[in-house]
């Protein structure tokens, strides 16, 4: 973190820091459930490691408030080792943005910042199955692609994830937006969409054709094949011109290795 960014959330224990000011209420309130002394307290061992609590931070305070930022096109890069939680920081970085788009259109209040149409990109294909049994849960047996959303991280983890009384909500959210595969290309513009993919040029597609998209980059440092004609680093320079010309809206986050 930038030292802007550490003034900005010191404090987040006791409540008093001042990006609890400045965040939307939504993000306030996951600040509070996330980093509070009093529910990290009684989760015991489930929390947020010190680099998930960095590369969280990171992103939400350089997305939402606009510090420590570089200016566009560019991606906001979370260094995060193999084995350092990267599922953990994905799925409350989703929570974020669902629970604030949430309750922006609730308000009636268009928030650029936010979107319902979000992309991750897992090229390796264990990654991508991870993912899904992630968002998920374990496919079930004879289910033609159904898949056990009670065994998914989203409830194995719901208490670090998530308040109480917002599960609901965002797992509503989630069962109604999650696709991979050819369903991917189907999904009406003006619906919601979480959609998993191991191809860099569908991110591509569906940036044309979804203004405010969110893409989580799982860059592994496993280096699949070339992607219709789309290198790992040739992919990312054009995701980041068509962001440019988006206005700020649409974000890219990179969860490299360091």
């Amino acid at each position: 973190m930038t030292i802007s960014i550490k003034d900005l959330c010191t404090g987040l224990e006791a409540g008093t820091a001042e990006v609890l000011q400045r965040a939307t209420p939504a993000t306030a309130e996951l600040l509070r459930w996330w980093f509070g002394r009093a529910p990290v307290q009684a989760r015991a061992g489930l929390n947020f490691s010190p680099a998930q609590r960095r590369a969280l931070l990171g992103v939400i305070v350089a997305h939402e408030l606009g510090i420590g930022r570089a200016p566009p096109p560019g991606a906001l890069t979370v260094p995060l080792r193999a084995g350092e939680g990267r599922v953990r920081v994905l799925l409350a970085l989703l929570s974020w943005q669902l629970l604030n788009q949430h309750d922006a259109q609730a308000s009636g209040v268009d928030d650029p910042r936010f979107t319902r149409h979000l992309m991750v990109v897992a090229p390796h294909p264990a990654t991508h199955e991870r993912l899904l049994v992630a968002l998920c849960g374990q496919p079930l047996p004879g289910g033609h692609g159904a898949r056990d959303f009670g065994a998914s991280d989203w409830v194995r983890m719901a208490e670090l994830l998530l308040p109480p009384h917002r599960r609901d909500t965002v797992w509503r959210l989630v069962c109604a937006s999650v696709c991979s595969g050819t369903r991917i290309a189907s999904h009406a513009a003006d619906e919601g969409v979480i959609a998993i993919t191991g191809g860099r040029l569908d991110a591509l597609e569906c940036l044309a054709r979804w203004p405010q998209l969110m893409v989580l980059d799982d860059d592994s440092g496993v280096r699949p094949a070339r992607a219709r004609g789309f290198s790992p680093c040739a992919w990312r320079e054009q995701l980041h011109r068509m962001l440019a010309t988006r206005e700020g809206h649409g974000l890219h986050v990179v969860l490299a290795g360091r």
